[in-house]
This record gives C-alpha cells, structure tokens and sequence, in this order.
C-alpha cells in the first residue's frame, strides 16, 4: 500500500481569533479537556485542540501546524507520556511541549498519579525545574477549570499590557481600595497595632502572616483606611491571588499604581517613574505563591524612598526590611459555662457567627438555648473567621445543634461560601489546599506525617515518627511555619508545635492516601507507648508531677496510639494501661480509659499471667473509680488468685492495695485495713512513694471511719509529708481533705474549714473532678454540723452532680456517711425543700460550685 501523501495545501485552525493551544492528551484526559475548552472559550479565546479538524492530515503535521498558528501553550498531564510516531524518539506530548517555548506556556498536572509511566515523570521533573512557565497541580476537573481560567485571564492582562496601545484619554489613575461587603467584627486591636507599625518612619514593610482563612487581607484593606491620611499620594490595593509566576507581580503593581508600560520592558521602571518620591502604601495581597518576586519589591522599597508595603502572605519574605505581624483567630469565649448571654455575644468569635448567621437568616439571635451550642461551634471552628463565615451561612438551613453535629463528621460540612468570595476561598477544602499545594515535597511530606499527632507535636517526636533527624526536622518545621500552615506554642516543658484542626482534617486526607500511612500511624503509636514506659518509675516517685504534666501535653496522641494498639496490636496494652493509671486517675481521663480497658477485657484469659492480672488490676481499680461496684468486683475476683503466681513486687503491692479498695464495697472495713497495712509495708520495702502514700491514705481514711483516731491522724499526716516531698498536688490535696474530715469526726470545726478550703485550692491546682467533688462533700457534711442545713444541700446536690458528668462516684468508704448525711437532711428541711436546693445544687458548674463552698453568694 502507497503511504499516505503529504498534503500540498496549507493546515488553518478552526479561527483567527487569539488561540490557546490545548496539549493531545486525548485518551486519559477527555474530561478535563473539555472544561479547559470551556474555560478558553469562556474568556472569548479560541480553544486549538487535536480532534477539532484536519483528519486527513498525519497527527504530527496537524499539531505541529496548529502549534505554529497558537499564541499561548496549555498542557495537561497526567499517568500517560503519549504516543509516538514512526521515526520519533519522543512522544507527540513532549514534542508539543518542546515546540511550544517561544509561546506563553501553562503546565497542569493532575495528582495524585500513582501509576505515572517512567518518562512523563522525567519531563514533568524538567517542567518544574524551568523558571519560564507556570507549572500547576490539580486534583479534578472543577479545580482545572478555575485555575485556567484565572490563569489565562491574569496572563492576557499581563503579559499582552505593552503590546496594546495606550488609550487617548492618558494613563488611568490608582485603583481605589476595595468597598467592605461585610462588617469587620473583633480586629480593633490588630487595627490599632498594624496602623501603628505602618506608621513608624522606619518601617517600609510590613507583612501580615497567617493560615489561610484567617482574615489578612479585610485586616489590611482596613488598616488601609484608617493611615489614609498619612500617605497623600495614595492608598493602593494590588491583589495578587491569580498571579503565578513572580515576573507578573511588578506588572500587576504597574496597572494598579496607573503606570504606562507602553514602550517599556522593564516595569519596574514605569512603577518608579509613576511613585516618585512621594508617600505611598501599597497593600499588596496574596503573595505566597510568588514569593520569587521578594527582590523586586526590596527594589521597589530602594528606588522609592516614599513607598511603604503593608503585604499579606501565608509565609514571610524574608526581607531585611521585613516586620511580620502573625494574624491570629479571633478570641473565643473562656468558659462559655460560666458566662453571661451578653458577655458570650461580646466574644469576638461568637459576634462574628452572630452577624453572619443573621445575614444568612434575618430572625436568627444569640439565646440562652443556643449559646453554648453557638460558643461551642466557634470554639470547635478555632476561631477561624472564614470557618465561623461558612457554618453561619448554614443557619440558613441548619440549627445550631445540627450544625455542631455535622462539624464532626467532614472538612466539608460547612458548604461553600458567598459567590463574591475568592474562589480559593469558596469553600474550606479549597482554602486549605490553595496553602499545600505552595509546599515542595519534602515540606509536604512531613506536614502529611504531622496529621498523625492528635493536639501537638515536639519536634523530636515528629522527627522520630518521620525517620529524619532533628536538623532536617528544624529546617522543614520552620518552613511549614513561613507557611502559616502549624503554629509554636511555648510552654514551660518546651515547644511543640500544632495545625489548625481545619488544616489538620485536611491533610489527614492526604497521610490516608499514602501507601506508608500504616507504617507512619505505627511509629506514631510506638512513640508513645515508649515515652509512656518512660515515665513509669517516675509517676510513682519524685519525677511524678513533671510527667504527670508531660502526659497530660500528649494526653491527645496518647489516646490516639491507644486506639492504634487496639485496632492493630493489643499486646502492650496491659502493661501500658497498668502504667498510665495514675496518670489518668489523675487528670480525669478515666472515662475514656474505662471503655478501653471494657474493649480488651474479652481477651484477659488469651494472655499470661504477668500481662492479665495487670489488666485486671486496671480494670478493678477503674471500676471502682468511675462506680461501677459489679465490675470492680468480678475484676478483684479474677486478679486475688493471681497475685502469687508472677514475680513483680509493685504489682503485687498495687494488688493488694486493690483489694482494700474493692472489700468496702461488701463491707469489709476490717479486711480492708489489713490490706492497706500490707500494701504500706511493701511499698516502703521497694521504696515506692507514691503507693506508700496512697495506701496510708487508704489506711488514714478506714481509720477515721472506725474511731481509730490516732493512728489515722498518723497515717494522714505520713502521707501529707511525702505528697510535699513530692511535690504532688493530688496526694496534697486529698491528705489535706482526709485530715479535714478526721478534724470534723474530733469536733475541730475551725480546723476542718481550713483544711477543706486548703484542700479544696489543691484540688482545683491538680485538675481532679474526683477530689473537687470530694471536698463539696466534705464541706456539706461541716454546713450540717455547723446548722446550715440549706446550704449543706445545695454543696451535697453541686458534688453529686459534678460526679455525675464526670462519670464518676464516691469512693466506697465514703458512701455511708453521704448517705446519712441526705436522710438527716431530709429530716432537717423536709422532703420538698430539700429536693428543691439538692437539685439546685447538682446544676451548679464548678465555679459556682466553688463559690458556694467558700462562703460566696
């Protein structure tokens, strides 16, 4: 067969009016080249496409002829390098792309691409590593569309500007500030304190950071119009969001400023030209996606010595000039329990939801019904105005407790937002991805690997989970800090550093969609259980309250590796548990703990006798904690026989100590304080404080219960020694509440106030519901002895119910007396009155609670 003839005559595209040309990946990119001729077509452009004519021509000559008829060059690349013809040692993609230089030329790439072909990934690399394109990655088409779009459009302003003649009338003027849609709700402060930076005579520019969302551009726009006066010559805004490439930023400035640069090459000349020596402020928005083009506004700053910049960006510019002023979320309620209506419609972040909410529904107000809900989804939201924006336009159609429900459930609950918003910050999805996507790989990577730490990070442990070395570890932390994407939080423990959760949900998306995510959540889990075993020794001795304090920091990621070991690898878990316990029991996680330790208990007869009496003794003393008599007990069963048979002598101790407090529950005081005797002496033998002071706290308590004075004034006051020596606040406080109660059993009631209030401040220091509760108890029991029976109900009603949401109950030894205490009660007010106070007292919060305890109205 004779090959086909070449044809004589001359190949047109399908117009003559400006043509884009769209690359020839036809097979895998249909979809997407679709809406990219939409978006060509949309700016009244001429889409160039392979399957638009020339059948009869070969594929070569119809791209090549079509290339040389285009003014501007899209590429659109994804797993496939393409097809090649005969002769040809490239594909046709790359031969467009090569033949496209002396073309504007915009890259897309579409991630991820898991199965990207070996010699795509080489020319993509070398796309990237040319400094003369705009090279953009892309996830759907609704992405693509918007990104060629905005592209297109700021490339034809720009880059055709000098080729079109100037108009008759003379070169425009400065474009005015952008008109405030919206009220601008809790910035008076960074007002005042950015007005004031921008006007001290030294400072030429300034950069507002932040994450994306946060607010800096309405923060600039308005700090614009308050130092209008102090720059004569003009208030400029120059948005940037649709720049990609730094060499378009000066011509951007140029046309806002009203520069002429017909006739010129070089716009930083026209700008100068333009700005002379007067007073101006440019407020430069958006610039960290073109950070490249910090040089030129240092030179900007040189040859003008009247301009000032006040910049917004994600990350600084590094400029020596440079004051950066971090923009933070707006401030949330402090206790929204314990505030008035109109202090929570004061808080910034309520009154921001509160404004738009009743934009999106003109009936919507702050009540006492819904504020808590509404503080709640503020405080959920962190404060993030464009987050609080986007739920309030959902009161349109949602109440504020479905709202809050939703909240947890995905990035995208919130919707999108107005349609006169950028479209980066459309929706929250968007807003977060337009920051990510800004990061290299490495940065990226390490941003992904953070998602898997739950309330913070220490650069060690994030370092350790990612396999890098604290060097490497710095260097990309300080990065995602340019970013604005995490934060720094100094604390007296060290630094750590923490994501927004709506950043965090996001790339949390991204870590589940690594194949090494499995082994990322494993180091993490690993981590942890580490630094727990770590902490063993030092819980139950001098180190208590530092890693008491420690934990508490990593209380998020602990709980979270936790879950990992119960969903993956359920072996350490015994002996973690055994370990974390005084830490939980201390800081009011026994809650969450219970229902682990209820999840693992099925496999107690799977594992040795070591590793199941230590969950069994996990288990018995949680139950009794949290007042679940029955558990307590079945666990004490299954743990007595098993406290001879393994060879750890503060198991053994803790065992027994278990049992103590597990026999009051049938009544057994006499046992019981055999137990706590026992568990006293073999403490001391292994010199273990902490145990040693819990049970002569144990002791103390039965004691005092039996009229064994003396000797529980003895134990008590032993243990108050050690909790100083300590310096254990928790062991404090409940000497302190013990000795108060042995003070009241004697008749000392001067005393026993003033070891309940001491004991009571302790409480409060060591973050113990249990011990708070204790002490209202306590209190109301001295009210009773002292003939304010009224007000013992309301303290005895306020102890209960805190217990109550806590999930917690009174300690066996101590039932009785509050028992006896309500029917005394009872007797003393009579039914109804005392059923009114009594529940009077179980809706009091803490603070009230509180007062009401020290005397307070």
């Amino acid at each position: 067969m004779e090959p086909t003839p070449r044809p004589r005559s001359t190949i047109r595209t399908p117009d003559q009016r400006l043509r884009v040309f769209v690359s020839s990946t036809l097979r895998e990119l249909a979809p997407e080249r679709e809406v990219v001729a939409q978006a060509i077509q949309a700016l009244r452009l001429t889409p160039v496409m392979f399957e638009l004519g020339a059948r009869p021509h070969p594929p070569r000559a119809v791209y090549r002829a079509y290339l040389a008829q285009s003014d501007i060059f899209v590429g659109l690349y994804w797993q496939e390098y393409g097809w090649m013809g005969p002769g040809m040692d490239i594909s046709g993609l790359e031969d467009e792309f090569v033949l496209a230089r002396s073309l504007p030329r915009l890259v897309y790439v579409k991630e991820p691409a898991p199965d990207r072909e070996p010699r795509l990934t080489e020319l993509i690399a070398r796309m990237r590593a040319e400094g003369q394109l705009s090279y953009r990655p892309f996830r759907d088409a609704a992405e693509l569309h918007q990104l060629v779009r905005d592209d297109l459009a700021m490339l034809l302003s720009e880059r055709f500007a000098a080729a079109t003649p100037a108009p008759t009338a003379g070169v425009r003027g400065p474009e005015p500030l952008p008109a405030a849609r919206t009220s601008l709700i809790g910035r008076e402060r960074a007002i005042d304190e950015v007005s004031a930076l921008v006007g001290e005579p030294d400072t030429r520019l300034v950069t507002l950071t932040g994450p994306g969302g946060v607010g800096k551009t309405r923060l600039a726009i308005a700090v614009g119009e308050r130092v209008r006066d102090r720059f004569p010559a003009g208030v400029v805004f120059v948005p940037l969001a649709g720049v990609t490439v730094p060499e378009q930023v000066l011509a951007v400035i140029a046309r806002q400023v009203g520069a002429d640069l017909a006739g010129t090459d070089v716009p930083l000349d026209a700008i100068c030209g333009r700005l002379g020596d007067e007073r101006w402020l440019l407020i430069v928005d958006n610039l960290e996606q073109v950070v490249g083009a910090a040089d030129d506004l240092g030179e900007l700053l040189t040859r003008c010595p009247g301009v000032t910049l006040l910049t917004t960006s994600r990350t600084v510019l590094e400029l020596r000039a440079e004051r950066e002023y971090p923009v933070s979320p707006l401030p949330l309620p402090a206790d929204p329990a314990t505030m008035s209506l109109a202090e929570l419609a004061a808080t910034p972040a309520v009154a921001l939801f509160v404004d738009r909410a009743r934009a999106a529904r003109y009936d919507f107000a702050l009540t006492e019904r819904n504020a808590e809900t509404v503080a709640e989804i503020c405080r959920r939201l962190e404060g993030l105005p464009l987050a609080i924006e986007l739920a309030a336009a959902r009161t349109r159609t949602l109440d504020p407790v479905m709202l809050l429900r939703r909240l947890g459930t995905s990035l995208d609950a919130l919707g999108s937002g107005a349609v006169d918003l950028p479209q980066r910050q459309r929706t929250l999805r968007a807003t977060v991805r337009w920051s990510v996507d800004l990061l290299d790989e490495a940065e990226r990577s390490l941003l992904e690997i953070a998602a898997a730490f739950v309330d913070g990070w220490s650069i060690p442990a994030v370092a350790d989970v990612a396999g890098l070395d604290e060097d490497r570890t710095l260097d990309l932390t300080d990065a995602l800090l340019r970013h604005s994407l995490i934060q720094l939080e100094h604390t007296e423990l060290g630094t750590r550093c923490r994501m927004l959760e709506t950043i965090r949900a996001f790339v949390a998306e991204r870590l589940a969609e690594r194949p090494d995510e499995p082994a990322i959540r494993r180091r993490h889990a690993d981590h942890f259980e580490a630094m727990a075993l770590l902490a063993d020794r030092s819980l139950r001795g001098a180190g208590q309250r530092e890693w008491v304090e420690r934990l508490q920091l990593e209380a998020g990621n602990l709980a979270a590796a936790v879950r990992w070991y119960l969903a993956h690898d359920q072996r350490p878990l015994p002996h973690l548990f055994r370990v974390l316990w005084p830490f939980w029991s201390q800081r009011d996680h026994l809650g969450e703990a219970r229902s682990w330790i209820d999840q693992l208990m099925p496999t107690a007869d799977t594992l040795d006798v070591h590793a199941r009496a230590e969950l069994l003794w996990t288990a018995a003393v949680t139950a009794r904690e949290t007042g679940d008599d029955e558990s307590a007990l079945a666990a004490r069963r299954r743990l007595e026989p098993l406290l001879s048979g393994f060879d750890d002598p503060y198991l053994h101790a803790a065992g027994l100590l278990a049992m103590a407090w597990t026999s009051t529950m049938v009544a057994d005081v006499d046992g019981a304080l055999r137990e706590a005797l026992a568990a006293i002496e073999e403490f001391r033998r292994q010199d273990e404080p902490l145990g040693t002071a819990s049970a002569a706290l144990t002791a103390g308590s039965l004691e005092t219960t039996t009229g064994r004075h003396d000797d529980a004034l003895a134990h008590l006051r032993a243990a108050h020694d050690l909790a100083v020596e300590l310096d254990n606040p928790w062991l404090a406080a409940t000497s302190q509440i013990l000795l108060g109660t042995l003070a009241l059993a004697r008749g000392r009631l001067p005393d026993a106030r003033a070891l309940f209030a001491e004991g009571l401040d302790l409480s409060l220091a060591a973050y113990s519901t249990q011990l708070v509760t204790l002490c209202l108890a306590m209190f109301a029991q001295l009210s009773f002895v002292e003939g304010d029976a009224e007000r013992s109900a309301l303290l005895a009603g306020a102890a209960d119910g805190l217990r109550r949401r806590a999930g917690l109950r009174v300690w066996p030894s101590l039932r009785r007396p509050e028992a006896e205490l309500a029917t005394r009660l009872r007797e003393a007010l009579g039914a109804a009155t005392f059923n009114r106070v009594f529940a009077k007292g179980t809706a009091l919060n803490r603070p009230d609670a509180v007062a009401a305890a020290n005397g307070v109205p």
